[in-house]
């Protein structure tokens, strides 16, 4: 008798294993889905974000869809997300020509005209264009006339953020002048999940006579 209760328990297991073998990959992967359109808005609202709620909230149905099926599918996360990039640079300078004007004696007449700047690269991230990461390096620095004369700093911010499987950190930063331009270098470490997903570098250029640029790249 204890023979044929073992036997029945073994078939009954053995079924088990059977039907979870043969049961759709579609359906293990809804059951392990973690976001949905609505716990997302309800994540967004949590982190403080109203505005991108209501971004996300007005996208069509479809972009919805897409954007959820992305973060709860982060080894396919990369390869969806779009990028754009702005350049800014800083139309009302800082001079110290009054310092010059204050002191009618030719010391500080002849002072050369110095003037500080800065120039801004904002890199944005989007998935079915829904920005949910934003980073922006900007770089400080002088100029004389025509001439870059030195770079103070460049400084790297995450703006915004909003996609909970991405995490970002700075890596280091770096300024030089080359060619009459004042450049300024971020390096981020971008993490998906708890897996490394590299780093994105972000350089940003201001010259003397107004023009700036930058770039990013994968490295």
């Amino acid at each position: 008798m204890l023979k044929k209760k073992m036997i029945f328990c073994l078939s009954i297991m053995l079924l088990g294993f059977s039907f979870l073998a043969t049961k759709p990959a579609s359906a293990m992967g809804t059951e392990s889905e973690r976001y949905t359109i609505s716990s997302y808005i309800a994540y967004l609202n949590s982190q403080g974000e109203s505005d991108s709620a209501e971004q996300f909230s007005a996208l069509s149905p479809e972009k919805q869809e897409k954007v959820i099926y992305y973060l709860n599918h982060p080894d396919e996360l990369l390869d969806s997300i779009e990028v754009t990039e702005t350049v800014v640079y800083d139309d009302a300078p800082t001079s110290n020509t009054a310092v010059a004007s204050a002191y009618a004696t030719p010391r500080f007449a002849t002072l050369p005209s110095s003037i500080s700047r800065t120039a801004s690269y904002t890199a944005k991230y989007a998935i079915a264009g829904f920005t949910t990461t934003q980073v922006k390096a900007t770089v400080y620095y002088s100029t004389s006339g025509s001439k870059v004369t030195s770079v103070q700093s460049v400084s790297g911010k995450v703006v915004k953020n909003v996609n909970p499987l991405v995490s970002i950190s700075k890596q280091s930063s770096k300024t030089w002048i080359s060619s009459n331009r004042a450049y300024g270098q971020i390096d981020w470490n971008w993490k998906v999940g708890f897996k490394t997903a590299g780093v994105k570098r972000q350089t940003v250029y201001g010259t003397a006579s107004g023009s700036s640029g930058g770039s990013s790249s994968t490295l």
